[in-house]
């Protein structure tokens, strides 16, 4: 276990070395391609923050010892194939929909033991019947979850972006592809790390993405294809201190000044009538920064972090129309 422990810690920091050097590049990483439309497919991604090791310990050593023992070295390809699988169990788990309140009971999976961040779409059979569900963790901002089902194939695309407090000593993102089986089992196996500085400025970001394709021919001749793309940026802000809604009017005069500790926004904020535009104001320890809303906007969003260092954007009905 101490070796293999070893041959991991080497290939994380080979990694760390590459990225940092090529920060702001988009890491790409592909499944590996199935045989047929039939085999496991691609249906997200686990997101943790250690590596998840399901390498068979025992069934490794027991079989490159020898090699070990005398320095020789043993690739990836080779390491891949003594790596297992790590099963979700389908759950019912309680939600409240934001914006109406209404209580229900959903399904998704979830894999006990671990602690991660989900984007994932897999297919979903119950006593409703199968259909495409998805869940996107609190972790991820700005998530996006596409279906497009033709006569030849369906294309899933999942997006998302992780917000990271600069400063906060979180470093490094491990993505772990998630499969589904025909029969429908879904499954997680060990990823790649992504590391950066966590002392990097606000704004810096890092793009991964996984993708697979899968083609088949059918009994008439045609082709048919399938894939899924998962693409997840990873981007550093300041940590807030302190949240600000300043509403102005058409002349550029403060008409009023609201302040809010992180995370603490109003579900919705009450216009008054000769406002014509609103300031964001987040102070944190790299200074202040402000982000305009119009009209045209609906809502204003602002981040609150987690002591993990994951920061979350809240968002603010603005109430552009309501009587005074």
């Amino acid at each position: 276990m101490k070796t293999n422990k070893i041959i991991i810690i080497c290939c994380c920091l080979l990694l760390a070395a590459f990225l940092l050097g090529a920060a702001g590049v988009i890491w790409l990483a592909d499944a590996a391609a199935p045989e047929s439309l039939d085999a496991d497919r691609l249906i997200g991604v686990l997101i943790t923050n250690e590596y998840l090791d399901l390498l068979d310990e025992e069934q490794f050593l027991n079989d490159h010892m020898g090699l070990l023992l005398e320095g020789g070295q043993i690739s990836e390809a080779e390491t891949a194939k003594y790596q297992g699988r790590l099963y979700a169990d389908l759950k019912e788990t309680p939600h409240t929909d934001e914006e109406t309140g209404e209580f229900f009971v959903g399904k998704e999976y979830v894999f006990d033991g671990v602690d991660g961040i989900r984007l994932i779409a897999p297919r979903i059979t119950d006593e409703a019947g199968s259909y495409s569900g998805n869940t996107v963790d609190e972790g991820i901002s700005d998530a996006s979850v596409s279906f497009l089902s033709t006569d030849t194939g369906e294309h899933i695309s999942l997006k998302g972006t992780i917000y990271v407090a600069s400063g906060s000593g979180l470093d490094c993102f491990y993505f772990n592809p998630v499969y589904q089986s025909p029969d429908g089992q879904v499954y997680v196996v060990s990823g790649h790390g992504v590391f950066w500085d966590s002392s990097e400025i606000p704004g810096a970001s890092w793009t991964t993405k996984l993708s697979e394709n899968r083609e088949a021919s059918t009994d008439d001749g045609a082709g048919s294809s399938s894939g899924t793309e998962v693409e997840v940026t990873v981007q550093l802000v300041g940590s807030p201190e302190r949240t600000a809604l300043l509403q102005f009017g058409g002349g550029h005069e403060l008409l009023v000044k609201t302040d809010y500790q992180p995370g603490a926004l109003p579900e919705r904020l009450d216009i008054l009538p000769d406002t014509a535009y609103i300031l964001l104001e987040t102070t944190s320890i790299e200074g202040v920064s402000r982000t305009l809303f119009q009209r045209a906007d609906a809502y204003a969003y602002a981040f609150y972090c987690r002591d993990d260092g994951v920061c979350i954007k809240q968002s603010c009905q603005l109430g552009w129309d309501d009587p005074q």
